[in-house]
C-alpha cells in the first residue's frame, strides 16, 4: 500500500465547545447514484429512473449522523487532490462536521461509489482512492482521540488505521464493522461497543451461515462469543426487527423497530452508528442511544441514497415513543 504524502492541512487545533466531542474515523466517498426499477443482469442494459451524485462514505455518513445528534463532531480523513474533495468538505461542514482532519492526499484522487438502487435495495461498488493512503506510523487521530468523548470507526480504511485509533482513543472506542471482515482479538476487545448487521455479526463472530437465521436469537450467540472475545458491548442491526443490544453487565435487550416505508437502505446502518455514538457521548444510556439510533435509521431509508439531512434530536425522540416496549432476556 503506498504511503501518503505530506499531509496539505495543519495538525487540528483542540476543537473548542462545551459540548462532547466524538470522532469519527473512516472513508470519505462521493457517491453516484442510480434509480432504476430493476437491477440489469450481466450485460443487460434498462433505463434507469434518475442519477444524482452526492456525499458517502461510511465515517462521512456517519459523521453527519453523529452531528445531527446534539454533540460536536469531527471528520479524520483522507481524500485527494481534486475537485471532489472541495464537495466533499463543503458538504460535511453544511452537516455541522469540523473537517480540520480531513487530510488531501498529493496526486490521489477522492474515494467513490457507484449505486445502483431499485426495489427497495441497492448494489455498491465502491474504489477507495485516498481513503487508503495514511501514513505507515504514528496517530491517526491527530490527537483528536485524547479529546473526545467517543471515537467512532468503520472498516473502509484500513486495518491497521482502525487499531491505531482505537489506541489513540481516550475516550468510549466504537468499531461499526462494515464492510463485514474477520477481526483481530486486540481489536474486538478494544471495543466499548461494537456495532454490527446480521452478516457483519456472522463474519466477525465466526458464525458464517446464521445469517438471517432467527434473528435475536442467533444475535444473542454471537454476541456471547464477541463478548468472549473481549468486546465489552455488541449491538446488532436486524432491519425491520430492530435491534439487539447486549451491555457490558452481558443484559441482552431486543429493541423493537420503528416503522417505516422502504425506498432505499443506502446509510440507514450509518445514520445508526452515527446517532448511538452522538448519543453515548452526550451521556445516553446504551439501550436510549440504541433507540434514537433505531428511529434515525428508520428515518435513513424512507429516502433514495445516504440522508444528506438528519432529523434533530426532538424527532428522533418523538419517534421513539411510539415503538413497542423492549423485551430483556
Amino acid at each position: 500500500m503506498p504511503e501518503a504524502g505530506p499531509s496539505s492541512a495543519p495538525v487540528p487545533e483542540p476543537l473548542t465547545g462545551t459540548s462532547p466531542l466524538v470522532v469519527v474515523i473512516g472513508s470519505v466517498n462521493i457517491d453516484h447514484v442510480v434509480v432504476a426499477d430493476a437491477f440489469p443482469s450481466p450485460g443487460e442494459t434498462l433505463l434507469g429512473r434518475t442519477a444524482y451524485v452526492t456525499l458517502g462514505g461510511k465515517g462521512a455518513n456517519q459523521a453527519a449522523a453523529a452531528a445531527s445528534g446534539g454533540v460536536r463532531t469531527a471528520m479524520i480523513a483522507r481524500v485527494g487532490e481534486d475537485a471532489e474533495a472541495d464537495r466533499a468538505r463543503a458538504r460535511l461542514v453544511a452537516g455541522g462536521v469540523d473537517v480540520g482532519a480531513v487530510t488531501t492526499v498529493p496526486g490521489a484522487e477522492t474515494g467513490t461509489a457507484w449505486i445502483t438502487t431499485a426495489a427497495g435495495d441497492n448494489t455498491i461498488v465502491v474504489v477507495a482512492g485516498a481513503n487508503h493512503r495514511w501514513p505507515s506510523e504514528g496517530d491517526p487521530t491527530e490527537g483528536l482521540g485524547a479529546q473526545a468523548a467517543v471515537v467512532l470507526a468503520q472498516l473502509e480504511i484500513p486495518l491497521d488505521i482502525v487499531r491505531r485509533a482505537a489506541d489513540a482513543c481516550r475516550g468510549r472506542f466504537l468499531l461499526n464493522a462494515a464492510p463485514a471482515a474477520e477481526l483481530p482479538d486486540d481489536l474486538i476487545a478494544r471495543c466499548d461497543v461494537l456495532i454490527v448487521n446480521e452478516h457483519e455479526q456472522a463474519v466477525v463472530s465466526g458464525q458464517l451461515g446464521t445469517e438471517g437465521t432467527a434473528g435475536a436469537a442467533t444475535a444473542r450467540k454471537a454476541h456471547d462469543a464477541l463478548r468472549a472475545r473481549g468486546a465489552k458491548a455488541v449491538v446488532t442491526t436486524l432491519g425491520e426487527a430492530g435491534a439487539l443490544v447486549t451491555d457490558a453487565d452481558g443484559l441482552s435487550t431486543a429493541l423493537p423497530a420503528v416503522p417505516a416505508t422502504v425506498v432505499d437502505t443506502t446509510g440507514a446502518g450509518d445514520a445508526f452508528a452515527g446517532v448511538l455514538a452522538a448519543r453515548l457521548a452526550a451521556g445516553d444510556s446504551l439501550l436510549d442511544a440504541a433507540r434514537l439510533g433505531i428511529a434515525a435509521g428508520a428515518l435513513a431509508v424512507q429516502v433514495s441514497g445516504a440522508p444528506q439531512q438528519h432529523a434533530d434530536l426532538a424527532t428522533l425522540r418523538a419517534l421513539t415513543l411510539t415503538t413497542p416496549p423492549a423485551e430483556e432476556d
